[in-house]
């Protein structure tokens, strides 16, 4: 997918111009890990494991995986089974729920980076109204060797994957943790993100909305429009066709590229082909090229198979690095 190997490219020629930039830094110098923080985040945030690679300060990005449960299996989001057995399951109307981590996982991953001398972390994760996860991470927090500040983003997909992005450059800069932790705050806040799903039924086995709702969704035949409102997932809107429902997300993006520079992702699950259409009517508004990437298992265990997103993030302000 070329959009993608472009966005990837996009973000390691951004990195790297970030490091020449910085006063007092070499283009090959590193601050001594002591004074450097690492990111880590969950895999919610839609970011492939590519990122880590490509990222010249990728070194400070670590994933814990989503635990996801397909009928009485725990399996671990983005692995090879995961992906073959998911869409199935959705199809096959087999119950699929998420857990969060263990809070051992996060500790021993704390304990690891703290081996390894770098002087502190922050960790950014999933909205706490659809999971568990950034209570883990806090308790973990308690028993770690070196400081952690916790980011609960009220959000997921792309909109969190973003503002981590950003903060693994800015830390590897020097930049404190408790000023990462702010920033990032800062920009999920200032994020969006809008999906559309074919109905509500999952929605609905879920308890994310009411059975009532769900049941007029399904005999209404409409195809909603859902958003993350303070890190819960809302009914936005009504249309009664994929294409209304489509034009809405791309109407918020025209909206949202009024009035700051922005970068965009779509996520899709079992439907490319739209995705790669939306990300193409989209693609004028981003400062930045846009990539289809895959739905996080927490989500799609809520929006079901067919859902299909948008994310919206400020474009990077430089004057918090520099």
């Amino acid at each position: 997918m070329a959009t993608y190997t472009r966005w990837l490219t996009d973000l390691h020629t951004r990195a790297r111009k970030i490091r020449a930039e910085v006063p007092g830094l070499g283009r090959y110098i590193k601050p001594p890990r002591k004074d450097r923080t690492v990111i880590v985040t969950d895999t919610s945030s839609a970011l492939p494991e590519a990122v880590a690679t490509t990222l010249p300060t990728g070194s400070q990005l670590r994933q814990i995986a989503m635990p996801v449960m397909i009928g009485e299996q725990i399996h671990s989001d983005g692995s090879a089974d995961t992906n073959d057995e998911l869409p199935i399951a959705l199809a096959a109307g087999t119950p699929v729920r998420t857990s969060r981590p263990a809070p051992g996982q996060f500790r021993q991953l704390y304990e690891r980076i703290a081996e390894q001398g770098y002087g502190s972390i922050v960790s950014v994760h999933v909205s706490g109204k659809i999971s568990g996860t950034v209570e883990a991470a806090r308790l973990a927090a308690t028993q770690s060797p070196i400081p952690v500040e916790i980011v609960d983003t009220l959000t997921s997909g792309m909109a969190m994957g973003y503002a981590v992005v950003d903060a693994v450059v800015r830390g590897h800069n020097g930049i404190p943790a408790t000023k990462l932790a702010q920033l990032i705050d800062e920009q999920a806040t200032a994020s969006q993100v809008y999906f559309t799903v074919p109905n509500l039924d999952q929605l609905r086995k879920g308890g994310r909305i009411p059975p009532l709702t769900g049941l007029l969704g399904q005999l209404l035949q409409v195809r909603p429009v859902l958003t993350l409102n303070e890190g819960a997932i809302q009914l936005m809107d009504r249309p009664r066709n994929f294409a209304k429902a489509q034009q809405i997300m791309v109407d918020k993006v025209a909206q949202a590229a009024t009035q700051r520079p922005i970068r965009l992702a779509v996520h899709g699950y079992g439907n490319l082909d739209s995705a790669m259409e939306l990300a193409a009517r989209i693609d004028e508004y981003s400062t930045a090229p846009v990539p289809v990437l895959m739905i996080p298992a927490v989500l799609v265990a809520h929006l079901g198979l067919g859902a299909l997103g948008v994310s919206i993030s400020p474009e990077l302000d430089y004057s918090t690095i520099l």
